[in-house]
């Protein structure tokens, strides 16, 4: 910048030196736009107080003025492209980095489900060719009894993947103002004959608009859930709460609960706790992700607390119908006349 005062004969050449060395650096490296801005217009500032005095001593034309808008126009387009460029470098790095989860997760899927649909199968084909050779009644009926318990045990868990895999269809859910507590006395009735200490808690009055069918799987799977970590001994209960304009539908239990590291993935496809491997609870880990598919359909949520030993709570929130406002709510409020 000196040299446009010192050697008023090179006209505006130190000026546009400035100007590409600027540009090369800018090159190597693309910079944050605030301080690309800044230093924009700090050469701005300078180099265009530099060349009104130039002018003013009458080393330059009036005319040469018009170079600092030109090249900081210039200069501030190639910034604009570069950093539009930049955001979707950016842009594509994140979508590749999502695609590359979703692969593994997918890759996983496939894993666990192949390992999952192997074992029904070898067991009922085992006992099948044991019916083959079969000449003991007792036998034979014993074993027409484990193939049919294995194949039941296959369509549970094609129905499951086939309603995993229609979560995400328009048509997943038919949604209809619906009352819980019904919902959950159905199911304690359902599974009442499961020795264990049933209670019903704490029943709100509260309605959601809600598909009933996909609800009440939901509710079975935790109550599922529930009876999987339980001994006889202990109690589940059942309950459904008001909070704000959301209903949170809680199955807790005194059961031997869920190791925190494992909180984050039991709502995942086969997720399962080491625990419950350890300990040979039977499942396969699709229960927590139905529900939490369900509740996703009905804009809800899925959240579980649990301590080692202690029982596991489950809370299914689901946003209130209107239909359960108060009247007063409900109503438009009357036009004030003067």
């Amino acid at each position: 910048m000196i040299a446009i005062l010192v050697y008023a004969d090179w006209e505006t050449v130190p000026f546009h030196f400035i100007w590409v060395s600027l540009t090369i650096l800018y090159g190597f490296r693309v910079w944050r736009m605030k301080p690309t801005l800044m230093l924009l217009a700090a050469i701005i500032v300078s180099t265009g107080i530099l060349l009104v005095i130039d002018v003013r001593r009458g080393a330059q034309p009036v005319d040469e003025l018009t170079e600092v808008p030109l090249m900081s126009a210039m200069f501030f387009i190639m910034v604009w492209h570069a950093q539009r460029r930049l955001s979707a470098t950016r842009n594509l790095e994140r979508v590749s980095e999502t695609n590359l989860r979703l692969l593994e997760r997918e890759r996983r899927f496939v894993q666990n489900a192949s390992h999952e649909l192997r074992t029904p199968i070898t067991v009922a084909m085992g006992h099948a060719e044991l019916l083959q050779r079969g000449t003991d009644p007792a036998r034979v009926a014993a074993d027409a009894r484990i193939v049919v318990q294995e194949l039941q045990r296959l369509r549970r868990l094609s129905d499951r993947l086939l309603l995993l895999a229609a979560a995400d269809d328009p048509d997943f859910v038919h949604r209809m103002p619906i009352e819980v507590e019904p919902l959950l006395v159905d199911a304690i009735h359902r599974w009442s004959p499961t020795p264990r200490q049933w209670k019903l808690g704490v029943t709100d009055e509260a309605m959601v608009d809600a598909d009933s069918d996909r609800l009440a799987l939901a509710i079975d799977a935790l109550v599922e859930n529930a009876v999987k970590h339980t001994r006889t001994s202990d109690w589940i209960e059942l309950s459904v709460h008001r909070n704000q304009q959301v209903v949170e539908i809680r199955v807790a239990d005194s059961g031997t609960g869920i190791p925190a590291e494992d909180l984050a993935r039991i709502t995942e496809r086969f997720g399962r706790s080491e625990a419950s491997r350890t300990n040979g609870v039977h499942g396969v880990g699709l229960g927590l992700a139905i529900v939490k598919a369900v509740a996703e359909a009905h804009g809800g949520d899925l959240t579980v607390r649990s301590q080692l030993g202690q029982g596991t709570e489950v809370t299914l929130s689901l946003p209130e119908s209107a239909a359960s406002w108060p009247t007063a709510m409900q109503q438009p409020k009357p036009m004030l006349t003067a």
